[in-house]
């Protein structure tokens, strides 16, 4: 049988079956020769048409000239659909079929009047009419390479793309979809990505209408799409939450797709799905629409059974979360507020960790809400910079808090080293990015593969309020350089449906109420949580302001006696000069200045220097926390303000630009010819 399919090994590519190894028969003349039938085919008909036509209508002396002046109009209106229907080909093949059908037109109207034998309409049809016949086998023949295949002057090789090959289409409402196979070992996919610039221009379409994106199990396979109507030009009304009452195991609606297809993202994970629980990154310059599209998922997730939201507002204050009411876990604004209860967030994943480990889950699942009512919590922080400068803090909640059961989501402008650390950008799982000034705005956070397959966030700056790419778990890959745009709505439509859903939301779990100091709304202050033997406190304050009453008195009210002056004749006032030897008194060291620590980067910078380093990032610098009192973003900001002087940006490594040492030109003495 492996003989018969397979001829002992004869078969050309073209005679196998690719992937299947049955025998596919080559092709015989007859079906060679069946893609020229159609234009011989009308050249046989036209004359016999022309005929009966003309012994129909032209006998009439009173039919005639109506029959002319109606196939004369038809005649040109046949022309002009022809040019119209063809615009999408390329100008030659336009150019072609709208000559064909205007000569036609004519010699027909021609001959209906006058009647096909005469002289010398016979001879134009047997002649011309052969001619236009045999140049359109001409142009299909060397079209198509003479075998059926794309040939020299198909789309790519006008591109010049040559070798790609085009298979299977699938046209959907505004979307064409072409799955491309490329040469292998003579083409990557960014190769395709780079010119889809120019495919769009072959359409006529706008730049990003067309996308190219590799297929991640074959590099020398891709898939183009192409948008030709650009639907997000105007958001689309809000259609209400998509899942009332159900799990936040639920898909999350936040926007719709350019095909209109629903954006969603996910929160949890899901073993069965093997999908990771995530917090998600949402970026997008001033204007363009983050907050306005953070309101819906903060409505789907008040309008689910099993799932808290704690938003936080450092700048906006009311203006973006009044409409919530009281009926989120918990709304934090100012600045100090939010900072206090970001610092209340490692105590709680403690807390909640350990209890689901004492349930027996590595992960929230539902039925820790079901069997124990304990929720999945969402923290969405507006304007995240504003309270990520204690990165240590920031840092930890990123790598813990998923295994909690708490998603968190970190809103800004600009995604920089200086706004957000490295350690925390590396745990966002999801990215949600709006309109950007530039392209490597948008490389902070979107993946390079997304970039590279025609997202263009760029494009929209803030004139396209909600436009937006999405990644993360659980969502199709191919979706990630899939446009989207987030939904009309108006506050008092999401107050409303947060409202009818008032009765599903679920009770504030004991270990979430106490951690978070959710039963004194009236105050933001974190309230100390006793540890696990019940008599010390835990958790960070700031002053004893900070304190419950209930905590208060775990400390010792009793005065404390302070050792005797050693000099007791000795008073002191404003003016009191210190004794001469105070100088050598050794008192703690605290913060560094900022002018002892800029002193001291450039120390090191020299240190590096000297030791024959010529470049370097910012991680060649020791911990910067406990080396100049800042963060590591501090010591990229410094690096910035020395280019030009004594370092200059020379690229990346990875997402952490490289400094080289600006080398000052030194003239040398040349010694003279003798």
């Amino acid at each position: 049988m492996a003989g018969k399919n397979n001829r002992n090994g004869d078969l050309s590519v073209s005679e196998s079956g690719q992937g299947f190894g049955y025998y596919t028969p080559k092709k015989h003349w007859a079906s060679r020769l069946a893609p020229y039938a159609p234009e011989w085919a009308a050249y046989a008909a036209v004359w016999p048409v022309t005929y009966g036509v003309h012994e129909w209508l032209a006998t009439d002396p009173s039919v005639a000239p109506w029959a002319s002046a109606g196939l004369s109009l038809m005649g040109v209106g046949l022309t002009a659909v022809t040019w119209q229907c063809a615009r999408a080909r390329a100008a030659l093949t336009r150019k072609f079929a709208t000559a064909t059908s205007g000569i036609t037109a004519a010699w027909m109207t021609a001959g209906t009047i006058a009647g096909p034998t005469e002289t010398p309409l016979l001879e134009l049809w047997a002649v011309g009419g052969a001619g236009v016949a045999l140049s359109w086998s001409i142009y299909k023949a060397l079209k198509r390479g003479g075998d059926g295949e794309e040939g020299e002057d198909g789309l790519f090789e006008q591109v010049k793309l040559a070798g790609v090959k085009p298979a299977a289409t699938q046209v959907e409402p505004n979307r064409v979809t072409t799955r491309l196979q490329l040469p292998r070992g003579e083409m990557e996919v960014s190769d395709v990505q780079k010119a889809t610039g120019r495919i769009a221009s072959m359409f006529g379409l706008g730049k990003g209408a067309v996308r190219v994106t590799e297929n991640p199990d074959d590099s020398s396979k891709a898939t183009m799409t192409i948008v030709p109507r650009d639907v997000l030009k105007n958001p689309t009304p809000w259609p209400g939450p998509s899942a009332p009452g159900g799990s936040i195991m639920d898909p999350v609606v936040v926007g719709v797709y350019e095909d209109t297809e629903p954006q969603v993202i996910f929160f949890p994970g899901d073993k069965s799905q093997s999908r990771n629980a995530t917090h998600y990154g949402v970026q997008g310059m001033n204007g363009s629409g983050k907050s306005h599209g953070a309101k819906e998922p903060w409505t789907e997730i008040l309008t689910r059974r099993d799932a808290g939201l704690i938003v936080m507002d450092p700048s906006k204050g009311e203006q973006t979360v009044g409409f919530l009411g009281d009926a989120p876990y918990k709304v934090v604004t100012g600045e100090k507020a939010c900072k206090r209860a970001v610092k209340r967030l490692p105590g709680l994943i403690t807390a909640r960790a350990s209890q689901l480990g004492q349930w027996g889950y590595d992960q929230w699942v539902p039925a820790a809400f079901e069997q124990h009512g304990l929720p999945y919590l969402v923290v969405w922080i507006e304007e995240s910079p504003r309270v990520l400068e204690d990165a240590k803090t920031m840092i930890r909640l990123a790598q813990e808090a998923r295994s909690a059961g708490i998603s968190l989501v970190l809103s800004l402008q600009k995604a920089t080293f200086r706004n957000m650390p490295t350690d925390v950008r590396s745990q966002l799982g999801g990215v949600w990015c709006f309109g950007v000034s530039d392209i490597e705005d948008a490389g902070y956070l979107l993946s390079e593969d997304t970039i590279e397959g025609g997202a263009r966030p760029d494009r929209w700056k803030n004139r396209r309020p909600g436009c937006n790419y999405l990644e993360g778990p659980g969502i199709d890959e191919a979706r990630y350089t899939t446009p989207g745009r987030t939904h009309a709505h108006t506050d008092a439509q999401l107050r409303a449906a947060i409202d009818d859903n008032a009765g599903i939301r679920p009770a504030k779990h004991p270990i979430d109420a106490r951690h978070l100091d959710l039963t004194s709304p009236a105050t933001d202050r974190p309230t100390m949580v006793a540890g696990a033997d019940g008599t010390e406190p835990t958790g960070d304050f700031e002053s004893l302001e900070d304190l419950s009453p209930e905590d208060a008195a775990d400390f010792d009210d009793e005065p404390i006696d302070l050792p005797d002056l050693a000099d007791p004749e000795l008073t002191i006032d404003d003016e009191h000069e210190l004794p001469a030897d105070a100088a050598t008194l050794d008192f703690p060291e605290g913060r560094p200045t900022r002018k002892e620590a800029v002193a001291m980067l450039r120390s090191h910078v020299e240190q590096m220097a000297a030791a024959g380093r010529t470049q370097f990032t910012v991680r060649d610098f020791p911990d910067p926390e406990t080396t100049y009192g800042r963060g590591r973003s501090w010591v990229s900001g410094e690096l910035d303000k020395l280019t030009g002087t004594l370092l200059h940006r020379v690229g990346k490594d990875g997402r952490a630009d490289v400094y080289r040492l600006a080398t000052p030109h030194t003239d040398t003495d040349t010694p003279h010819a003798a």
